[in-house]
């Protein structure tokens, strides 16, 4: 019979000093056996595989220690500890609350409780899993769990803590365990490979703590696996395989081919990850989660937040280096816009490589946003403006053989304004650089995936040349048309725009002054006559009843800056003061920006305007009383019929 023992179950923790990622946990449990100051019961809960069951075991055993090790740690050699290492103590009973959840399961724990340790101090009850228990038997549990005999401590552990009763939480004290850190994880798992005398990469071991996803147990049962399939020794490859985890090297690569706008070796690496098996959501939620890293790479003091081996982090590094805030960002929300699209689509291949499409050629869509955008005549304005400087500027250089019309061609491009890359296939020029009338389909596939607009849109065609110049024999692959962007230095700011800013900036100026000047004059002007005219203009435009009436039923005078309206009442004064475009209008056409206007209440000036009368409450005998002094035939008739007034 094989004597081999999982890695879970060999490497338990014995000790409070061993539980990882638990500090918190170990540390109060550890000063309440100090300090003599335990409870009752105890709660344990969080995630799977983080410890909840190994610290039960671990406090028990301590409890019933008979030579306790600086009062926290069991000493493994009395009678207590070496009976529940055999697992055969009395005093510590564990209970199954996923297979023993009825009333009767409870009952028979209660009938233990009766009977006093036979060995020991204290009487131990483990519950795992004790939110699968029955409504009934949390009942029935409640009043043992509240006043249980001085003996017995009941240490509960689960999973889903809001499953639990809160009469149960409420007589508990409650430990939180969190998940365990990958890097506690991976420290764990080069300790078990040193005792083992297993080797391992660093690579292989960060995706294992990856994979168990903050549980201990679980890093540990892949850790075996991968163990056995690859004879002690873990590479990252053979993890990759057995897990069957997309390489991270695609996304790399997929990143590269974007960065070049390399559309043929894009669709490639998307056809190669579907032959081997894997989703298209997965392969698009590891690119999204790419981008992210790259994002979080560009800046040193959120390193830490990346939990990677050293090398992936300076590849990460070095990539994100070339790529910019825009291009990440951008990409990030077109990846999150698809990732959403591809639960519902029937043709989840095409969205993923629209998607990857658009991406492709962003640089070249933010570079077109770069150009002024308020009319589409200004932008073919600019780059023939562009273009037309760069044929005069090679004319000197042309000559009658193809080759040397070749670097002509060449010379008429600037460096700064040609794309980082154009090795893309024949059909991807032709999609980028033709018309858009031929190729309707695909903007429309794009403004179905995002709000952005096409990229198609955005690029310009820019004749290459002059017809004076194109008299030149130029071969068939010669003649397909160029693409010129110009590309702007990380600097400075475009030349075009400069000149027109510093052209206008003398009528900028002109301007301004003639508004200021313009101002006074009204100030100098200004009249309580020219307040009328303009409060009877507004009046006149106004179409509601209710500021027309407030308007009319009111008194203007002008005292400095200072315009004072009376009004009859409470109402027309709130809807004058409402009227915010009355005081723009008073402002501007007077020429004082800081005039104030002062809206107040004089009842005595406005007699015909009817004031609100206060009202009166009264009670049954004062409404008697008015009515009989109004029609005394009123108290004859209560007489008549012997009436009393109800109080």
């Amino acid at each position: 019979m094989s004597k081999f023992v999982v890695s879970a179950r060999k490497y338990r923790p014995a000790t409070f000093d061993e539980v990882i990622g638990q500090d918190h946990v170990a540390k109060t449990l550890k000063n309440a056996l100090i300090g003599d100051k335990l409870a009752h019961a105890f709660l344990f809960c969080g995630p799977r595989g983080v410890g909840k069951t190994t610290c039960a075991r671990i406090l028990a055993k301590v409890i019933n220690c008979e030579n306790k090790i600086n009062g926290v740690d069991p000493c493994n050699e009395c009678g207590s500890c070496k009976s529940f290492s055999d697992s055969a103590s009395f005093n510590i009973i564990e209970l199954d609350a996923a297979s023993n959840n009825s009333v009767e399961a409870i009952r028979t724990l209660i009938e233990q409780v009766r009977f006093q340790p036979q060995q020991g101090s204290h009487k131990v009850f483990i519950i795992d899993e004790v939110h699968m228990l029955s409504t009934a038997a949390f009942n029935a549990f409640l009043k043992t769990l509240e006043e249980p005999p001085p003996y017995a401590i009941f240490i509960l552990a689960t999973t889903e803590k809001h499953k639990i009763l809160p009469t149960i939480l409420s007589r508990c004290q409650i430990f939180d365990f969190k998940r365990i850190q990958i890097s506690h994880i991976i420290q764990q798992l080069e300790h078990i490979c040193k005792a083992e005398n297993r080797t391992a990469e660093p690579e292989a071991l960060q995706m294992i703590a990856q994979k168990a996803d903050g549980a201990m147990r679980d890093a540990l049962s892949i850790f075996d696996k991968i163990a056995s399939a690859s004879n002690d020794n873990i590479t990252y490859h053979e993890v990759i395989t057995q897990l069957n985890v997309l390489d991270y090297d695609y996304f790399f690569k997929m990143t590269d081919y974007l960065l070049r706008e390399d559309f043929s070796q894009i669709l490639l690496t998307l056809d190669d990850v579907m032959k081997q098996g894997f989703e298209v959501d997965l392969f698009i939620q590891g690119m999204s989660e790419h981008m992210r890293n790259l994002m979080v790479c560009r800046h040193p003091e959120t390193l830490s937040i990346l939990e990677i081996s050293e090398g992936a982090m300076k590849r990460y590094h070095d990539q994100s280096m070339i790529c910019t805030n825009s291009f990440l960002l951008s990409a990030l929300n077109l990846l999150n816009q698809c990732d959403m699209s591809l639960s519902t689509a029937s043709n989840k291949r095409l969205y993923a490589e629209i998607a990857l499409s658009k991406i492709c050629y962003l640089n070249r869509a933010l570079e077109a946003d770069l150009i002024p955008q308020s009319a589409g005549a200004e932008k073919k304005t600019l780059i023939a403006s562009v273009s037309q400087a760069n044929v005069s500027n090679s004319e000197a250089l042309q000559a009658p053989t193809s080759n040397t019309n070749t670097a002509i061609e060449e010379e008429q491009t600037p460096e700064k304004s040609r794309p980082t890359s154009l090795n893309i296939s024949e059909d991807i020029k032709i999609l980028v650089e033709e018309p858009t009338s031929q190729h309707t389909s695909l903007p429309s596939a794009f403004e179905a995936l995002s709000p952005v607009e096409p990229i198609v849109e955005k690029i310009e065609l820019i004749p290459t040349s002059e017809p004076s110049v194109s008299t030149y024999p130029i071969s068939s692959s010669e003649a397909t048309p160029k693409v010129s962007i110009p590309k702007s230095k990380p600097n400075a700011t475009p030349a075009v725009k400069s000149v027109s800013s510093l052209s206008s900036l003398d009528s900028i100026m002109n301007t301004v002054k003639a508004e200021e000047q313009a101002k006074k004059e009204a100030r100098k002007s200004m009249s309580i006559e020219l307040v009328e005219k303009i409060w009877m203009d507004y009046f006149d435009k106004n179409e509601s009843s209710s500021v027309k009436v407030a308007m009319k039923n009111s008194f203007r005078t002008l005292v400095g800056l200072t315009i004072t309206v009376q009004v009859g009442s409470e109402n027309g004064r709130n809807v004058i003061l409402q009227e915010d475009r009355l005081k723009d209008q008073l402002r501007e056409q007077l020429g004082a920006e800081d005039l104030i206007l002062d809206v107040v209440v004089d009842k005595s000036l406005f007699p015909e305007v009817e004031q609100e009368k206060p009202k009166t409450l009264y009670n049954n005998r004062e409404k008697y009383e008015l009515m009989n002094n109004k029609n005394s035939q009123l108290s004859e008739l209560r007489i008549r019929f012997d009436l009393k007034i109800d109080k």
